[in-house]
């Protein structure tokens, strides 16, 4: 049986073609280092790469929630401890002030304790990345509202923030409350209307209102300081889950990595192998398209 000439020459040539774009793939791999850049040189490997990169995004997403959270909770955790150190100092004018005997002595602590409330009220206002800390989901506006009288002193604080705790995602199943509860909130408004009466007890020299002022303020600072620990622990919860999500970052950019990228060891051989198999089917091409009819006579 004859083979036509022109049979052989086009297969031939079909086998350089070949040759020519798996030596140009092979190329492509080895000078960016990934086996897969196009749907067409592995699909079921890209709907993978697809897959795992999008879990890398949720996850880079809830590493952001992570970080923010933990910022909102240290700076919670800050200004209550800056509150906790003002409720110890009138605490220890409320000891003072039950055996205080002269008006202008009471006045000295009056004057202090108004400092101190001054000082809590700035305090339990304050914002972290331009939210409120203490006004649970109503971050935009003040959570403790001022009352003052003419001459410009305080004479009443109100909580007008959320009754509900801001709630962050911090993974597919678990979110987390960086700012101080409800309760803790509220025990801050009461703790400084309990400063309101201390001052205006030492204000009038009255030891009587200073206990009961005394009473309120240790009650409320129990409360600081149990917020001060929930926040501790909160943070520790967000460390923990962050070691996590470092672990799982690290996993899925190795798993992305194995699907995606080249063995330079094997692509070095497979470029090898192609281009000899190239330069061979270009001499016996070449050795084919000389003949001439003559050649067969």
């Amino acid at each position: 049986m004859r083979i036509a000439t022109l049979t052989v020459s086009n297969a031939a040539l079909n086998q350089i073609g070949d040759l020519t774009q798996n030596l140009s793939k092979v190329q492509t791999q080895i000078s960016t280092g990934q086996r897969v850049s196009r749907p067409e040189d592995d699909p079921s490997s890209v709907g993978r790469i697809i897959n795992l990169q999008i879990e890398q995004q949720q996850l880079a997403q809830y590493q952001q929630n992570a970080s923010r959270a933990l910022e909102t909770s240290q700076a919670s955790s800050s200004a209550l401890t800056d509150i906790k150190s003002l409720a110890d100092r009138a605490s220890e004018i409320a000891t003072y002030a039950s055996s205080t005997e002269s008006d202008s002595e009471a006045s000295a602590y009056a004057t202090e304790t108004n400092q101190l409330l001054e000082q809590a009220v700035q305090s339990a206002n304050a914002t972290q990345n331009g939210s409120y800390l203490f006004g649970g989901t109503a971050v935009d506006t003040s959570p403790f509202h001022v009352t003052r009288d003419a001459s410009g002193n305080i004479t009443n604080i109100a909580y007008v923030g959320s009754a509900t705790a801001a709630s962050v995602p911090i993974s597919s199943s678990t979110s987390i409350s960086p700012n101080s509860d409800p309760a803790t909130n509220q025990a801050l408004a009461d703790f400084m209307n309990h400063l309101v009466s201390l001052r205006d007890a030492l204000t009038a020299n009255d030891t009587t209102a200073a206990a009961t002022a005394s009473t309120g303020l240790d009650t409320t600072e129990n409360t600081i300081i149990n917020g001060i620990s929930e926040a501790g622990a909160i943070q520790s919860r967000i460390q923990v889950n962050q070691d996590q999500m470092t672990q799982q970052a690290t996993h899925l950019g190795q798993s992305v990595s194995s699907e995606r990228d080249v063995d330079m060891s094997k692509a070095m051989i497979t470029l090898s192998q192609t281009q000899v198999a190239y330069q061979a089917a270009l001499q016996s091409t070449t050795t084919i398209m000389s003949k001439s009819l003559m050649d067969y006579l």
